[in-house]
Order: C-alpha cells, then sequence, then structure tokens
C-alpha cells in the first residue's frame, strides 16, 4: 500500500517538476503505515521533505509497544524506521493531536500533501 501511495503522490504532484526541491508532505501517523509512506516518499523524491506527526510522544507505534521487543522481525523494523526518523529530510512531532492541536485545513494550509496513515484507537 505504501508504495503504491508513494508512486501515486510521484506521479500526480511531481510528474512536472521532478527537480523542484519543494515538496513537503506531512504524515499523520508514526506507526508503520507512516513510516512506511515516509521511506518510499524520501526515497521516490530526492528533494521532498516530509514531517511525521503523531498524538504519542515516541514514534513507531504499535511496533513500539504492541509487539515483544525481542521478536527478530520488530529488531528489524525498529531499525528500518529508525533510519527514517534520522534521515535529514524528514522530522518527527510527537504530542500533537490532530484536531485539537491542528486541524485537517490547517495542516493543508501548511503542506503540498497530508497523508492519513494512523491507525484506529480501539477495535
Amino acid at each position: 500500500m505504501a508504495r503504491y501511495l508513494a508512486r501515486h503522490l510521484v506521479s500526480r504532484y511531481l510528474s512536472s517538476s521532478v527537480s523542484s526541491p519543494s515538496l513537503h508532505v506531512c504524515v499523520v501517523g508514526s506507526g508503520p503505515a507512516g513510516f512506511y509512506t515516509a521511506e518510499k516518499l524520501l526515497k521516490a523524491h530526492e528533494g521532498a521533505r516530509v514531517d511525521i506527526i503523531d498524538r504519542l510522544p515516541t514514534p513507531f507505534g504499535l511496533v513500539r509497544s504492541g509487539v515483544a521487543p525481542d521478536h527478530p522481525e520488530t529488531k528489524i523494523v525498529m531499525n528500518q524506521f529508525s533510519r527514517v526518523a534520522q534521515h535529514e529530510r524528514c522530522s518527527f512531532y510527537g504530542n500533537v493531536k490532530l484536531g485539537s492541536d491542528l486541524s485537517l485545513s490547517e495542516l493543508r494550509d501548511l503542506y503540498h500533501v497530508v497523508v492519513l496513515a494512523y491507525g484506529a484507537e480501539s477495535d
């Protein structure tokens, strides 16, 4: 899904100006969907800047808190997401609640693209 989304965003927003360094994307949600999306965007367009916001103070969603930390796949994914978070064109902002701290309308005014990649809070 993230690969399709990144390809769609690149073809729609970057096809006319591939060399433009001005694309600024906000990804709402710092779980797997958010980080895979950010990773694909950063790889697909070398000038894109990605800000990831989340209501939690720490990134990675359920990968950090919902899976056994000693599970081998969890360590691999955490390392992958850490590399994305440390990328020079990626920033993480925690403790930001969509709807109370920032509205979707405000995000649309601040960014070229807003990706809603947050999970459900309950079943």
